[in-house]
């Protein structure tokens, strides 16, 4: 920290003497500065002068002449600028407007501009274009999470969460137009908004910089979109389907609906998508007439900018939503009434404000609040059991919890000052409230051998005691309290972009973290860099390592106050008895404690080095090994790493991620794209078991991979231009395309003992291809796009649920759920012609 300031303090003091020059200042159509965009400015036959600009928007081109000059502006996901007669003189401030992509162009003769290797990103960031989440094809997907299983680098796991870098999602942070909306208790993305809503969403799994905060496995960020000074209407999929499973029935409505415009033209512009889904959820493996689950949810984003004046600008927003599922967790194990109805909702308002000073610095502060409340309501109070086939009676626990975050953040953007090169400083700091409450009420749970059910409530307790004895295990639950848990988090960070010369760029940076449980003061500093090879600017090459604590993940430190678990087991030590058969063990005590006194921060080291090189044909390749290593991690072991006992918290959790990742690229004219990737990554830790009082597994802590580890994994999408055909004449082609390693899984007995070592088997290898034609076509003064093709082409099973209970009457695992060929369509209004 201290060499960094002094850094600050001479570069300050220290600047060069240069002949004064134009500078050229880039904003969007809102007026908002768009840093990294590629400006040239030429005066033939002299040669282009090429700048980049800043965090501000600005670049500099000292020793300009005055005159007429030819300026052209480029920046992916923007039109291309390009004017012939720029008048520039020293001193003065050129502004130039670009503009974002559109789906439906209005004017004809702008281009997209092109891709290229951009030497001011250091980080290994991986991008999304809203184009490319609306074009791609991707199962279901009026849900943006399938898309970000399609970036390279990022895995989806059975429900959805997206693992970043090989790490847990609480490791990830998610940043919605730049504030954190993870779950505040135990880190999930559940958060939904439109896929029509996006401009891009990025994933930075490595050389993040000092401001990115708290997560080992580094950061999600979704952007979305705001007016413009045009009024605009989309809708998508406002006509519901059906399918074929047990006859004809409704299938889902899942309507997109996005309008925005200006309220008052070039000041004040609104943006509103509201996003809807009725789901009709069928399992065909289910009776008729209990094989189905309904699911109602929507949620709807609202957002408006103000420009107070051309350098004040003030940003507001709200996204609220909801979800109602009629049998959460419903699945050919679990039938209907056996799971409980889950009920959610989600707020999120924030106001952020930017100011632009006239000397070329930019402050910026912003207040978010985020609340997420999740209630699970059983069906009825029948008996719950679990044999080794299924489930039945009502779900054992009802749940209700809220988990909010207030989030205040304040970010510098200092003047770019010279000494051996450029530096653009950046500080900043952040302020967190997180609370958690929590309430959860148990019944006892019978597990049964073979397929028996559950007569009876106290059938364990008085069964006749033969060799047809029904139980191998009778599990109850203390009363848990309210669980009322707080904390509060301080950040601060200091980074500095050095632009030693236009092909060497370093972004060392350090960062401050404290937060009220632990009561740890962490420095972690960070230290990035990139240098472009030649000087047309093909090839370059990225390295960074940074130290990173993480933050304190809330549902760990309340675990205690969920509740304990009393367990009797029952065996049959010999077969051919006919009294008295039965070895009764227990009341076996499973208790949680969390010492927060003696803990200590998780400390991660992450450390990546990159290769970006343009290959002929304008194909761009990127290549890049990553690291992680963690240390202190979070983990609950027995005292004596025994089977049962008393679970404590403690910091012996060990991470290791290693992974070498490939990916192609290639962008056609009017946004047409294919993209190609392989990941060969090894994610494991050497406590890989998660402990808790809902979890019945019996085993000692042990190393093993985590869940949604794949060591072997291709990815492929893309929407290509496709041949005419009758009638319809010109058309689109958008595949994907998965094919990984099976996702590792445990066995268990009938008592729920592991089997073996944690993730010793897997499920079969995923092979999925998705095969969709588009037709954009004109009607009755509207433009509209109509979509059909189907999810998994080939028809491969890809089970996502396995039976690991092995037993004299079920030897192997048995999968389920297969995920199957399914035909979907899509039709879009994209707005008047």
């Amino acid at each position: 920290m201290r060499a960094l300031l002094l850094t600050l303090a001479i570069a300050c003091t220290a600047a060069a003497q240069t002949a004064a020059g134009p500078t050229v200042a880039v904003v969007d159509e809102n007026g908002v500065a768009v840093a990294s965009a590629r400006v040239s400015v030429q005066a033939p036959p002299a040669a282009a002068v090429r700048r980049e600009t800043d965090y501000t928007g600005r670049c500099a081109f000292p020793g300009v002449a005055a005159g007429l000059y030819t300026v052209r502006v480029e920046k992916e996901g923007f039109y291309a600028f390009e004017s012939a007669a720029v008048q520039v003189t020293p001193g003065s401030t050129v502004e130039i407007g670009i503009t974002h992509l559109q789906e439906v162009r209005e004017v004809v003769d702008v281009h997209e501009s092109p891709p290229a290797i951009d030497p001011a990103q250091v980080s290994s960031k991986e991008t999304l274009s809203g184009l490319d989440v609306v074009n791609m094809v991707f199962p279901a997907t009026h849900d943006y999470r399938n898309a970000i299983n399609f970036i390279p680098g990022v895995v989806s796991d059975q429900s959805g969460q997206p693992h970043v870098a090989g790490a847990q999602s609480y490791q990830t942070v998610t940043l919605l137009d730049g504030f954190n909306v993870s779950q505040p208790a135990n880190g999930l993305l559940l958060i939904r908004v439109g896929t029509d809503a996006f401009r891009s969403i990025q994933v930075e799994p490595s050389r993040e910089p000092a401001e990115a905060g708290k997560g080992s496995g580094g950061l999600l960020m979704l952007n979305t979109g705001i007016g413009d000074d045009h009024f605009r209407f989309w809708a998508t999929n406002f006509i519901p389907s059906v399918q074929n499973k047990h006859g004809w029935r409704f299938d889902q409505f899942l309507p997109l609906i996005t309008f925005s415009g200006p309220i008052i033209k070039h000041r004040i512009w609104f943006y509103n998508s509201f996003d809807g889904e009725y789901d009709n959820l069928i399992y065909t493996a289910l009776p008729v007439g209990q094989d189905n689950d309904h699911i109602i949810r929507f949620g709807n984003l609202t957002k408006l900018q103000t420009n107070i004046t051309s350098r004040n600008i003030l940003t507001t927003s709200f996204l609220v939503n909801h979800l109602h599922d009629q049998y959460a967790f419903l699945s050919p194990q679990s039938p209907q009434f056996s799971n409980p109805k889950d009920v959610e909702y989600s707020y999120f308002p924030s106001i952020k404000d930017q100011h632009y000073f006239a000397n070329g610095m930019l402050a910026e502060a912003g207040l978010g609040f985020v609340q997420y409340d999740i209630n699970l309501t059983p069906y009825g109070s029948n008996p719950y059991f679990v044999n080794t086939q299924t489930t039945g009676g009502s779900f054992y626990v009802s749940t209700e919890t809220t988990a909010t975050r207030w989030q205040a953040l304040g970010n510098v953007y200092l003047l770019p000052q010279q000494w051996h090169g450029r530096h653009d400083f950046k500080v900043g700091i952040d302020v967190d409230r997180i609370s958690y409450d929590a309430h959860y009420n148990r019944q006892p749970i019978s597990y049964l051998s073979d397929n028996n059910t559950l007569p009876s409530a106290d059938l364990c307790l008085t069964a006749a005691q033969n060799a047809q004895f029904p139980c191998t295990r009778y599990s109850t639950f203390s009363p848990a309290p309210l669980v009322e848990q707080y904390n509060s988090e301080v950040s601060a960070y200091a980074e500095d972009r050095w632009s030693i010369t236009n092909r060497l760029l370093v972004e060392p940076g350090v960062r401050w973290d404290w937060d009220n449980i632990v009561h740890h003061n962490n420095v972690a500093p960070r230290l990035a860099g990139t240098y472009v090879v030649d000087d047309a600017g093909t090839t370059k090459i990225s390295a960074g390592i940074g130290v990173i604590y993480e933050s304190t993940p809330i549902f760990l430190i309340a675990r205690p106050f969920a509740g304990t678990r009393q367990d009797i087991f029952f065996s049959i030590p010999n077969s051919s008895c006919t009294v008295n058969c039965i070895t009764t063990t227990g009341p076996v005590n499973t208790t949680f404690t969390a010492d927060t006194g003696n803990l200590e921060t998780p400390r991660f080291v992450n450390w990546s080095l990159g290769l970006e090189k343009k290959l002929p044909a304008a194909i761009y390749m990127k290549a890049e090994y990553f690291q992680r290593r963690g240390t202190n991690g979070f983990v609950y072991d027995s005292r004596a790493n025994s089977t049962t006992g008393d679970f404590v918290l403690e910091n012996t959790r060990e991470d290791h991620y290693d992974a070498f990742q490939i990916t192609l690229r290639r962008n056609f004219r009017e946004t047409y794209s294919v993209m190609g990737a392989y990941t060969r990554s090894h994610a494991r830790s050497n406590q890989a078991l998660d402990f808790n009082v809902d979890s019945p597994i019996l085993a000692p802590q042990q190393p093993g991979p985590y869940p949604w580890g794949a060591p072997n994994r291709f990815l492929a999408w893309g929407y290509l231009p496709f041949f005419s055909l009758p009638i319809l004449h010109q058309t689109e082609v958008a595949y994907s395309m998965e094919a990984r390693t099976g996702f590792p899984f445990n066995e268990y007995t009938d008592q729920q003992q592991l089997i073996g070592k944690p993730g010793e088997q897997r499920f079969p290898e995923y092979f999925s291809l998705n095969l969709q034609l588009e037709k954009r076509f004109h009607l009755f003064g509207y433009y509209l796009a109509l979509r059909g093709g189907f999810d998994n082409i080939t028809g491969r099973c890809d089970p996502y649920v396995v039976n690991g209970v092995i037993d004299a009457s079920h030897p192997e695992p048995t999968f389920t759920a297969c995920l199957g060929r399914a035909f979907t369509s899509r039709i879009r209004l994209l707005g008047r012609k």
